[in-house]
């Protein structure tokens, strides 16, 4: 579908065993200068220099994915919708996206047990789009929001949805809008929609 434009310290004399005076004990003064030691300033320096060893440390503990980031579904699952053959798996990998063209998938009818159960969606983002994917599901006939995704990166999945109203029994008319993200900016770049049944029992 295409887009929209849009230290130890050794303090031992080795000659007689006696302990070596030590200039930061109290009344020792700093080497050279016949003055006391400033043994406050030295533990401020000692505090600040730690305190950028382990900011330092924080950041590179990010930048490695020693964190989730947020803008990624946490529902999302490598790979490509379970129900399909070994056949589709392949012919989706082999398949190459045009740029400015993307992929959609999900189920066009979801059923739900009742209003606060999950449904099986499989909302995919295939392994051949360039973009990432970013989906909502609203209600036809209020317009209503009731399923927003966060990011879902190409190759990957959502099984199940959850709706954010708890809505009575009845089929509910509903449009899915698929937004394409920008891998780098993460900006949206356009957007196509698919037209699908929400089932509620109960």
């Amino acid at each position: 579908m295409k887009l929209e434009e849009l230290p130890t310290i050794d303090n031992a004399d080795p000659v007689n065993g006696r302990a070596k005076p030590d200039p930061r004990e109290r009344g020792g003064v700093a080497p050279g200068t016949g003055s006391p030691a400033p043994k406050k300033r030295r533990v401020l320096v000692a505090i600040a220099a730690v305190l950028v060893l382990l900011a330092a440390a924080g950041a590179i503990w990010l930048l490695a994915g020693g964190a989730p980031d947020d803008f990624f579904d946490a529902d999302a699952q490598s790979g490509q919708a379970p129900y399909k053959t070994q056949e589709e798996i392949q012919a989706e990998l082999d398949r190459v996206v045009e740029e400015g063209m993307f992929n959609i998938s999900i189920a066009s009818l979801i059923e739900f047990a009742d209003g606060t159960s999950p449904g099986t969606a499989y909302i995919e983002n295939v392994p051949g789009n360039r973009y990432l994917m970013q989906v909502t599901i609203s209600l036809d006939d209020t317009g209503e929001a009731v399923y927003e995704s966060k990011a879902i990166k190409p190759g990957s999945y959502i099984e199940n949805v959850a709706l954010a109203t708890d809505l009575e029994p009845s089929d509910y008319p509903a449009t899915a809008t698929f937004a394409a993200l920008d891998p780098d900016s993460r900006e949206e770049i356009g957007r196509a929609a698919a037209k699908v049944t929400l089932s509620v029992r109960g």
